[in-house]
């Protein structure tokens, strides 16, 4: 008894000791986040007027040091730019250039000359312009559209000169072709250049890295700011309505935001897009299998489309997963439910564990964590699971499994606590499950071959492994029809988005492609 006590104590530390690890670093992220560590966080944009952004954020686009209605030098504390046009002011002007100063307007009549928009951004030495005489104030203008810059002693730049969009002419939305009324937008007028191939950003700020918002900003100083779409504000199904029969997507989010867009775009297949992706979640294990990385440290815009023009098409597998729920005890009849999965999809601990995240993420405190710190919670609520099984334990016992056409193959289940079917060689942030550590003769796993990869875990403990590189999974079978009889409660997921699942027959068949975008590398 004295034993059983004493390991009681040293576990009942250990959690302790985690426990205020954990919430120590939550109480720090909130006084960060209150005292303006984080600049991006929870700031709206807005339609008419400015968006002013403290000039200590990440920029895509120049901007004035001295305050443009006061002159003065501008502190960082004090000192603001609007995101969209580059127009500086301190905080006890900034008000006073909303109405003096026009931002960049997302639609202009298109029987109007469109000129350019001219911002003062500072002022350069003689030695820069020294074709002007001694003592000119040379001003340094920054037009917000075709990124050009023009030097001028003159104080307000007032120039009739169309503007043509230079440099992202052809993935910017010209306002001229942008058709609104009664405040929607309601369509797009294509451009007659063929290499017009307009981009746009969706980004969701709930994501695990909490860095969509400035995604947001330093996108919409080189776009046309209705490109740059804030998906928790208008979702994809809003935007599907004006959008150009052909363009380029950006998803700036984890695998559930990317899913979304995917989604939506294959409810409108006139429209022809090719999705590239900036890992802003916690796995991303997509973007991870499509060669975009596991996150996103150093943000730079310019960098950021120049690899979207450079990247090779790629087709992805999407697969249709039908739930079909069995008759209670009661004699209620849910009804059938369909999903759509690009990934993976599982029924046991693995989807257990990303319920425990997923509650946990919804909770007030979470809005200030970050990608490290859902890794950290991912851990624990693992070894949580590897002493509290959540129902998983036999799980073998309540599954049936076939495969093939027409269920034709049954599969013989060893003691396991997880089945999970692939599409991708990404699981679990970044696992290549169906490849690891085998050196048996393996098929190889494409992303776009029809087939998804059936593999198994046997418990929490193995997981931990498989992340670790010292184990393997358990091989079923590359197939491209799955059926699965579920008996009882089980956790399940697809894509990452979890749900408690009761007995069900669920269906896994393919439903077409999408079209990706994979970066360039020396090797492609």
């Amino acid at each position: 008894m004295n034993t059983i006590a004493s390991i009681n104590h040293i576990n009942f530390n250990y959690y302790f000791l985690i426990g205020g690890l954990f919430l120590s670093y939550l109480v720090y992220r909130i006084f960060c986040s209150l005292s303006g560590d984080n600049l991006f966080i929870q700031t709206k944009y807005r339609v008419r007027g400015h968006t002013w952004r403290s000039i200590e954020c990440n920029k895509s686009i120049p901007y004035n040091i001295y305050c443009t209605v006061c002159g003065k030098l501008m502190l960082p504390v004090v000192g603001l730019f609007c995101e969209c046009c580059a127009v500086s002011a301190c905080k006890k002007c900034h008000r006073e250039l909303d109405k003096k100063f026009r931002c960049k307007q997302i639609t202009w009549p298109c029987e109007k000359p469109f000129c350019h928009l001219w911002v003062n951004v500072g002022s350069v030495s003689r030695s820069t312009a020294d074709h002007h005489e001694e003592g000119e104030n040379i001003k340094k203008y920054f037009c917000s559209w075709c990124q050009r810059t023009k030097l001028t002693q003159e104080n307000v730049l007032c120039d009739t000169e169309e503007c043509d969009f230079f440099k992202y002419r052809d993935i910017i939305i010209p306002p001229t072709s942008v058709r609104i009324e009664k405040g929607k937008i309601i369509s797009i007028k294509p451009q007659s250049d063929n290499d017009w191939e307009p981009l746009i950003i969706f980004a969701n700020r709930k994501s695990g890295s909490n860095r969509s918002d400035e995604v947001l900003s330093i996108f919409r100083g080189l776009l046309n700011p209705l490109q740059i779409i804030d998906i928790s504000l208008m979702g994809p199904e809003q935007v599907i309505r004006w959008l150009p029969d052909r363009c380029k997507i950006l998803v700036a989010g984890g695998d559930g935001t990317v899913a979304w867009v995917l989604n939506t775009l294959h409810s409108a297949p006139h429209i022809k897009a090719s999705v590239g992706i900036l890992p802003m979640g916690t796995g991303n294990d997509l973007a991870r299998a499509l060669g975009w990385g596991a996150g996103c440290s150093n943000l730079n815009a310019h960098s950021i489309i120049s690899s979207l023009k450079q990247a090779k098409l790629q087709i992805l597998d999407r697969w249709k997963i039908t739930i079909r729920p069995k008759r209670g005890r009661l004699g209620r009849l849910r009804p059938e439910r369909v999903l759509f999965a690009y990934n993976y999809a599982s029924v046991g601990v693995d989807a257990q564990v990303a319920l425990d995240f997923h509650r946990a993420r919804s909770q007030f405190l979470y809005r200030y964590a970050s990608r490290y710190l859902n890794y950290l919670a991912y851990a624990l609520l693992g070894v949580g699971r590897a002493l509290d099984d959540g129902g998983c334990g036999g799980l073998e016992r309540r599954l049936r499994v076939r495969v093939g056409p027409h269920a034709a193959r049954a599969l013989a289940l060893p003691p396991l606590q997880a089945l999970v079917v692939l599409n991708i060689p990404s699981w679990g942030a970044g696992v290549d499950l169906w490849s690891l550590g085998s050196e048996d003769d393996v098929g190889e796993q494409y992303v776009d071959d029809g087939k998804l990869e059936v593999v198994g875990v046997s418990s929490s403990f193995h997981i931990a492994r498989l992340q670790c590189g010292l184990a393997e999974p358990y091989r079923f079978t590359q197939t491209s029809h799955v059926q699965i009889e579920l008996e009882g409660s089980c956790a399940m997921q697809v894509d990452g988005e979890p749900w408690m699942q009761g007995s069900a027959t669920i269906f896994v068949e393919p439903a077409g492609q999408s079209t990706m975008l994979r970066p360039h590398t020396n090797n492609t």
